[in-house]
């Protein structure tokens, strides 16, 4: 039971990046249509901003927020420039999305070469309760992400500016004639979404060594969480998951570990057959602006 325990706990600070990526994903998705596949990009600059600032002799918590500022700005210019002009075809902002894979893979190695970066553990220290050991700091890359996951779910659900963004993806038409500045909305998405993805890197690279192709491995996982919630359904997201945690640690504990990742796809690929629409359900997007 201690070793089951022990994986799940593993397994649940590795699917709370995932739930970050993937609630980017969903939001983005809700409000434009757009399925952005170089999210997973996203992530490995946030880990690579984090490298350089601690390389550099910075600390951790300020590479964690350049992380997230930086890439938060590269999805604001990314947004303006390129997806804002696929917004009534977003099918080009997919096709968009697959070549700014390959091209901010190769600004990174560019720069920084294509090895592998790590960074010192910036939290050390085990904590033992009742003979289960858990490493301190994926004890808190859980909790930075249910607070965050709290926050998103307390702003989308209950505040005017929530409000407002489930209108404009229930029908963007009608929220934009009930004053609601849609274009400013996609804009805030996209930049949130981006600093998400920003805040995952940081806190994988605390976790494991990254390098410059991790994004293309995470993004896969972003998207299964994504649809198997439901896309466009952020609690959908956060649940889906858990649930991919839970099969992780299943997988890793009493199964064959390498067969991790085909037991995860195989569930997806079970529920969208049971439910086309994801656990929580989802949206198709919105209709073409």
């Amino acid at each position: 039971m201690d070793i089951l325990i022990q994986q799940l706990i593993n397994s649940l600070s590795v699917a709370s990046v995932i739930v970050l990526i993937g609630i980017g994903i969903t939001l983005i998705f809700g409000l434009t249509g757009i399925i952005n596949f170089a999210h997973g990009e996203f992530l490995m600059v946030g880990g690579m901003v984090t490298w350089l600032v601690v390389s550099q002799g910075g600390n951790f918590i300020l590479g964690l927020v350049a992380a997230i500022l930086g890439v938060g700005l590269l999805g604001f210019l990314l947004e303006r420039s390129l997806f804002r002009l696929t917004l009534s075809r977003p099918m080009n902002g997919f096709i968009i999305s697959l070549g700014l894979i390959v091209v901010l893979q190769h600004v990174v190695i560019r720069f920084w070469n294509s090895y592998q970066k790590a960074i010192p553990e910036p939290l050390s220290g085990v904590w033992e309760i009742g003979g289960v050991r858990i490493i301190v700091m994926r004890a808190v890359v859980v909790l930075i992400t249910a607070v965050i996951v709290g926050i998103t779910f307390f702003g989308i659900s209950r505040s005017r500016y929530g409000l407002a963004l489930r209108a404009s993806v229930a029908d963007q038409e009608t929220a934009s004639l009930m004053g609601v500045p849609v274009r400013r909305y996609v804009t805030g998405v996209f930049i949130y979404g981006s600093m998400l993805a920003g805040l995952g890197g940081a806190l994988m690279i605390a976790l494991f060594p990254i390098t410059p192709f991790i994004g293309s491995v995470v993004v896969v996982r972003g998207f299964a969480v994504a649809l198997i919630g439901g896309l466009g359904n952020v609690p959908g997201a956060v649940v889906a998951g858990l649930v991919l945690g839970l099969m992780d640690g299943l997988s890793a504990g009493y199964g064959l570990p390498e067969w991790t990742e085909a037991y995860s796809f195989a569930l997806m690929i079970l529920i969208l057959l049971i439910r086309p629409q994801g656990l929580l359900g989802g949206t198709a997007g919105p209709r073409a602006m």
